[in-house]
This record gives structure tokens, sequence and C-alpha cells, in this order.
């Protein structure tokens, strides 16, 4: 191993290291701060019980991305990337984009390819960060300024950004589905997608979440309520899986 790829391992385990310590201490602050007012020890488990299953269970997909992703940029940049701030549509996207650019360059080696992906990923993304340190305040303080003075229009604002996003990755994902039936697509990752399974998958997460709103608003099954997306990823992805692995499109 040379020095440079130990120094991004250990760059790696230093974020993931200061992520841990971050949420063991926001967890010690805010379980003495509900102490401090009365509440019960009961409300506080439920919350924490929930919460582990809104933050493990969902990150089971995180995981895979890094397994994706392992293929054309090692262990320890994709473990860097989602770990913090990236996600598995917004890599790969950024992945195909640097493959488009160097194919229509010439050739190019591994290592390049690696070092054009990283550097549109990290270039890319940091808008986010950049803005939230600038401008998040200000941007905040309107938002409350706007509640407090028309809270119709800032609910109506925000429903539309909601369904603009929602719209938007339900389009592509459907686009991309439809127009790759019979046309399998490999992208930057060297994964094989099949319009086929896309579509099914897409179909298959949307019946069990609607089955979970419905045990839960006809059969008054509350408990659904903190397992409805979970149940749903898990499903979802577990029929990708079963259509991939048996190669039913494949041929």
């Amino acid at each position: 191993m040379t020095e440079s790829y130990l120094s991004i391992f250990i760059l790696g385990g230093a974020i993931a290291l200061a992520i841990i310590c971050m949420s063991v201490f926001f967890i010690v602050k805010a379980t003495r701060r509900a102490k401090q007012i009365g509440m019960d020890k009961k409300i506080i488990r439920e919350t924490v019980r929930s919460s582990a299953v809104f933050s493990i269970v969902p990150s089971i997909p995180i995981v895979i991305g890094i397994g994706i992703l392992m293929q054309s940029l090692g262990l320890a940049i994709p473990w860097i990337r989602l770990t913090v701030i990236g996600a598995l549509q917004y890599e790969l996207i950024a992945m195909n984009q640097a493959q488009t650019a160097l194919e229509s360059a010439g050739g190019y080696s591994q290592e390049v390819f690696v070092a054009t992906a990283v550097t549109i990923m990290t270039l890319s993304i940091v808008s986010g960060p950049v803005f939230n340190a600038v401008f998040y305040k200000k941007y905040q303080g309107k938002l409350a300024d706007l509640q407090e003075k028309n809270g119709r229009l800032m609910n109506t604002i925000t429903g539309a950004l909601l369904g603009g996003l929602l719209s938007g990755m339900l389009s592509s994902i459907l686009v991309g589905g439809i127009f790759s039936i019979g046309s399998p697509v490999t992208d930057g990752s060297g994964i094989t997608s099949y319009g086929e399974i896309t579509i099914i998958t897409l179909a298959a997460g949307m019946f069990i979440m609607g089955l979970c709103g419905l045990l839960l608003k006809v059969f008054k099954q509350k408990w659904i309520e903190s397992y409805a997306l979970p149940l749903t990823i898990l499903g979802a992805l577990g029929v990708a899986y079963a259509l991939t692995a048996s190669g039913v499109f494949a041929g």
C-alpha cells in the first residue's frame, strides 16, 4: 500500500470518528436535557428506538452504494463520500460525467478516471456547504419572517418545492427505466441496469408504502408509522436484487 493510499484511509477514519463523536455528543446532551425538563423515560426510550430504526435501516442502501462505487473508485473514496455528504445517485452521475469527458478526450488510465471523478464530485457538491456557511442564517431568518407573516404562503412554497423535487426524481427514474427497456445501460461503475427492473422496483416500492399507509389509516396500526420507510426501502431492494440475481432480463 502506497503512502498516499494509506493517507486516504487515515483521512476516512478521522472523518468517520468525528461523525461518531458528534453523534455521541448530541445523544448525551439530548438525554440530559430531556431529563432536566422532566420527560418520561418511556418517551425517551421510544424516541431513541425510533431514531435508531430511521438511522440504521435507511443506511443499508448507503452500504450497498459503497460496494457499487468500490468497483471503480476503490474502498476509501466511496467510504469518505457516502459517510458525510454524498448520495449514490449523485456519485454515479458524477462518475458518468467523468467517464464521458475522458472518453471524448481519448484513452485514460484508472488513476486519471478516479482523480477526475473525485474532482467533479467535490467541486459540484461543495456549493451546498458554502451556501449554508455564508447565506443560511439570513435565509433561515427570511423563512421565519415569512412563516410568521403568511404561514399559508410558506406552506404552499414548501409543498411546491417538495413536489418539484419528487417530480424530478420520479420523472428521471421513469424516463431512465422506460428508455432502457430492452436496451441495458452500463454506467460508470460498471453496473448494467435494465429498464424492466427499474420500473418493477419502483412499482414494488409504491405498493409496499401504499400497504403501510393502508395499515396505518384503515386498520389503525400506529406502529407501522415508524417502519414504513425502512420496510419500503428493504422491500424494493429485495425485489431489485431478486430480479437482478435471477438474470431474467439479462437474456
